[in-house]
């Protein structure tokens, strides 16, 4: 597993940090509540569920919301997430990527940064979900201006001690953190279907460009 960062268990001293779980280029939420953090430590030993954001996000299509889901080998469930394989049995890259491509094109940001997302999409086959889930991680930060000390757990903690812990935001069920304020822009469709919220940060990228870490900063 490609994991470019030290990995160390979740120290009780860590300061100002926050563990997280990982997931498929996460909900606007989850970055509200990440940029406000030094140090991000990742849970890579919780258990994988259907259910949650690991393997799918959220975007703007032309019909509404629409999921995006990237298929796992079978018998994962309850599996950590660092042992989590990617089915390859369907083109579900080209797929995806297409899905973007129609929900964004028409974006005031998309031409800036369809590139990059295009070379991800086309050009990597992972075989791990967290190794896919860490590149387009690094990548939208990268595209966003955002810096942040990323490291990775050692082993499975149901509770943390002076860690602030968000792994609930990986659960789509789960109702908003009410400390956070709800970001408000004008979306592509937001005519036809109104606004949605707390959808994939590429909707918040691809709609607002550089304004989207300010936006996310308020």
């Amino acid at each position: 597993m490609a994991i470019p960062s030290t990995v160390f268990p979740v120290r009780q001293d860590a300061g100002n940090s926050c563990v997280m779980s990982l997931s498929y280029m996460p909900p606007i939420e989850f970055y509200q509540i990440m940029v406000k953090y030094k140090n991000v430590i990742f849970d890579i030993h919780e258990h994988f569920h259907k259910q949650f954001y690991f393997n799918r996000c959220v975007i703007y299509g032309a019909n509404g919301a629409l999921k995006l889901s990237v298929p796992i080998v079978k018998n994962h469930v309850r599996t950590p997430l660092e042992n989590v394989s990617i089915f390859y049995g369907q083109n579900w890259r080209t797929i995806h990527w297409r899905s973007i491509e129609a929900a964004y094109r028409r974006s005031p940001f998309f031409e800036y940064y369809e590139d990059a997302f295009r070379d991800i999409y086309m050009g990597t086959e992972p075989v791990k979900l967290l190794d896919w889930n860490l590149k387009l991680f690094e990548l939208i930060n990268k595209l966003m201006g955002i810096e942040v000390n990323i490291s990775f757990t050692e082993s499975y903690q149901k509770v943390y001690e002076n860690v602030s812990d968000y792994r609930t935001l990986n659960v789509p069920k789960v109702k908003s953190d009410p400390v956070v304020k709800e970001i408000k822009y004008q979306q592509v469709f937001e005519e036809k279907y109104g606004f949605i919220k707390n959808l994939s940060v590429i909707d918040l990228l691809f709609c607002e460009g550089h304004y989207a870490k300010q936006m996310l900063l308020e």
